[in-house]
């Protein structure tokens, strides 16, 4: 009996010892318009602000008010504006919510992130994407409750996201970055109850249509869990969707990402498996630069390009590359 006993406290204890908070991913939730001339002086430094956090995830809403021939709600206008009357700013650009709350601009201290890094949660969520076909994407949403919490009701929501166009806005705005295509559950968040016990998990799947709109190399998935407060308990995102079907020797990953995008000094590539080549291509077709990359060493120097577009090709992974801005 002694020796029993002593087994259940030893295993109690190291539960204990597992269950932990983690740290809480924020996110920047972005409300903005192509047409949105405040935009376009509100949007830059809170883009400068964002390169210096890669950690904070972003998402950017095109809303029919108050610009409805904005091009990037034009596909899926409710859906958008849900969302935005969600935090009730619809009618008005540009706006931001981080972790939840509205920010009022300017948006270029980094306090409105940093402050909320060192926050925990007793919640995971993780996101995949995967092609199904040459036309649909299936989004897997895992919740995890990681430790113990008095939580009980929550808010799902999940996107599908774009994560650079490459668009002239009317505003004068060069690109458009981690734009929101489609919500996984329509117009509204889904409501769930919290996983029961440590360790316990839910995991969602949504499979959807692409959008003829979408370019789907650079579609990823995102979920945000939430209190009814609007309170973002966690948030996730998935890697770039990896293509329908891998062809020849390809080394294929399920997304290269670059972060710091908009950068100044250095660019990081997310998701390279093996060590290979990356070649840095200006706007006019020209190799600027050539470097080994790896899972360890993905760091690359552009501290002396002149300012502009760029696209980098790693060698050995299939798409025309991955494009960024060196300010």
């Amino acid at each position: 009996m002694r020796a029993t006993l002593s087994l259940i406290v030893l295993c109690l204890a190291t539960m204990a010892a597992k269950a932990q908070q983690i740290p809480r991913t924020v996110i920047a939730e972005h409300f903005t318009n192509t047409y949105c001339s405040v935009c376009a002086l509100a949007n830059p430094p809170l883009f400068n602000n964002l390169s210096s956090f890669p950690q904070v995830l972003h998402i950017a809403y095109y809303p029919s008010a108050p610009y409805a021939a904005c091009p990037l709600n034009q596909h899926n206008k409710p859906e958008a504006d849900a969302r935005t009357n969600f935090y009730g700013v619809y009618g008005a650009t540009p706006r931001l919510a981080v972790g939840g709350t509205i920010v009022p601009s300017p948006w270029a201290n980094p306090a409105i992130f940093s402050s909320q890094l060192p926050v925990t949660t007793s919640f995971s969520v993780s996101v995949t994407i995967d092609a199904k076909g040459a036309d649909s994407v299936a989004t897997t949403v895992s919740v995890k409750k990681v430790d113990t919490s008095s939580l009980t009701s929550l808010d799902l929501f999940g996107a599908l996201v774009e994560d650079t166009l490459f668009v002239a806005a009317a505003n004068g705005e060069p690109m458009s970055m981690d734009v929101f295509r489609k919500a996984l559950w329509g117009n509204t968040s889904l409501s769930i109850t919290a996983p029961a016990a440590v360790g316990d998990s839910l995991v969602y799947t949504v499979t959807l249509p692409v959008h003829s709109a979408w370019n789907r190399n650079r579609i990823y998935g995102m979920a945000i869990l939430q209190r009814s407060d609007k309170y973002v308990v966690q948030a996730g995102r998935s890697s770039l969707l990896p293509p329908a079907t891998a062809t020849g020797n390809m080394a294929m990953k399920s997304g290269l990402r670059i972060f710091p995008n908009p950068a100044s000094h250095t660019i990081t590539i997310d998701g390279i498996e093996r060590e290979t080549q990356a070649i840095v291509i200006d706007a006019a077709g020209n190799a600027v630069t050539r470097t080994s990359v790896s899972s360890t060493a993905n760091t690359i120097d552009i501290h002396t390009l002149a300012p502009g577009i760029y696209t980098v090709q790693i060698e050995g992974y299939a798409g025309k590359g991955i494009s960024f801005i060196k300010r």
